[in-house]
């Protein structure tokens, strides 16, 4: 297999833990929130289609010279707390607490791994600097 074939795979698994990570964080948020009939398997597909639907949004207000991005990041929040509604069956704000707390787990996971790699790699990747 060559060096495409094994990027392609990477890519892929990379998207794969994305989506049982992300779906993971989301169906804590919603049991931390209390969710009923709040399950993994649901967070799952609510991930799945909020990442398509997110970015299809994104994609077509790109195009909107200059503030496009901007509408596109707030109507992608929207999307996605849409769907986590749709799919948890609960309220609008009950969504958008699961979300943001979503949000904040992602957040901090993100922060603690990324210290945890720098402490573990640091001293190799500060002997790499050129002088």
């Amino acid at each position: 297999m060559g060096a495409l074939g094994l990027g392609l795979v990477g890519g892929i698994l990379g998207i794969i833990i994305a989506i049982l990570l992300g779906a993971l964080f989301l169906w804590i948020a919603a049991k931390i929130l209390k969710v009923e009939g709040a399950s993994y398997g649901k967070a799952i597909l609510a991930t799945i289609v909020g990442f398509i639907a997110a970015g299809i949004v994104n994609f077509i207000l790109a195009f909107i010279p200059v503030v496009g991005w901007i509408l596109g990041f707030i109507a992608a929040i929207f999307v996605m707390v849409f769907i986590i509604q749709k799919f948890f069956a609960t309220t609008f704000g009950k969504a958008f607490l699961v979300w943001l707390i979503d949000v904040v787990i992602s957040i901090v996971i993100s922060v603690i791994l990324g210290v945890i790699f720098a402490l573990v790699t640091g001293g190799s990747l500060l002997s790499m600097m050129p002088k």
